[in-house]
């Protein structure tokens, strides 16, 4: 991860909690003591916050354009991708189509080896390159304009050269009918492709885009497929998916340090 990413969630963290201690965010972006202190300095220097012993406060802040709302966002947003990491093994050979939730996955997986990793997100290719005893296949096509990845004719045909234990995508929309959605036509053809040589699907969505489809379908999540979700989720539609045989697992309360006792 960057350091202006993690400087970016170690603000949203602060707006929302007020204070901080190393071992907090060391769980949370699974980088070293040195590398967050060296992180809570540069945020002192910038005077955001006031660093502690074992920690930092956050100090009054011009800033409104960050709100409560982001912060809640991007914390979930990282702890879909925490509680994804654990699904996948060593010796997997996994597909992690370009999305934020995709890409906070790779934050986690640097310890997990050996891997083979099949993408069509640049980000995504070039920080896993850095790890170690992990394979990466990039796919080709198109460079997109909105977002560093690649789609189109050619990442089609890429595509039906592969097969991959488990597909990590993240989506836009999941209707109450289980009809799966995105709001990009190229990213639906490209999923729509991969299902066919993937053995699991892993859904990565947040609460929010439940039952709220987005305009472009790529088919209905089924038995046996993995919801990722954040705790945010209603008792109601849990009861939904369990009665469709459909895994679901939710964010957990990683932003507290472990707890003792």
């Amino acid at each position: 991860m960057f350091a202006l990413e993690r400087h970016r969630l170690i603000r949203n963290y602060l707006l929302e909690h007020k204070q901080v201690d190393v071992r907090t965010l060391t769980e949370l972006l699974s980088v070293s003591e040195v590398t967050i202190r060296r992180d809570l300095e540069k945020l002192e220097e910038d005077r955001f916050l006031v660093r502690t012993h074992g920690g930092a406060i956050i100090v009054d802040s011009p800033h409104d354009t960050y709100t409560a709302k982001k912060a809640n966002n991007t914390l979930d947003m990282y702890g879909i991708g925490k509680t994804a990491s654990r699904l996948i093994q060593p010796g997997d050979t996994v597909l992690l189509i370009a999305g934020i939730h995709c890409r906070a996955i790779i934050q986690h997986i640097q310890t997990i080896e050996p891997l083979i990793i099949l993408t069509n997100d640049l980000s995504i290719a070039m920080e896993v390159e850095t790890h170690k005893n992990k394979q990466v296949v990039l796919l080709g096509g198109d460079l997109s304009q909105k977002e560093p990845a690649v789609y189109g004719a050619l990442t089609l045909d890429d595509m039906k050269r592969f097969h991959v234990h488990k597909m990590f995508v993240t989506i836009d929309g999941f209707s109450e009918h289980f009809e799966l959605s995105v709001s990009s036509q190229e990213k639906a053809l490209l999923i729509r492709e991969a299902r066919n040589n993937t053995k699991d699907l892993i859904i990565l969505c947040s609460a929010e885009h439940f039952n709220r489809p987005a305009f472009y379908s790529f088919g209905a999540a089924k038995n046996g497929d993995t919801i990722v979700t954040d705790r945010k989720i209603s008792e109601s539609l849990k009861q939904h998916l369990f009665k469709a045989n459909l895994r679901l697992f939710t964010t957990v309360d990683i932003y507290e340090g472990p707890k003792h006792g």
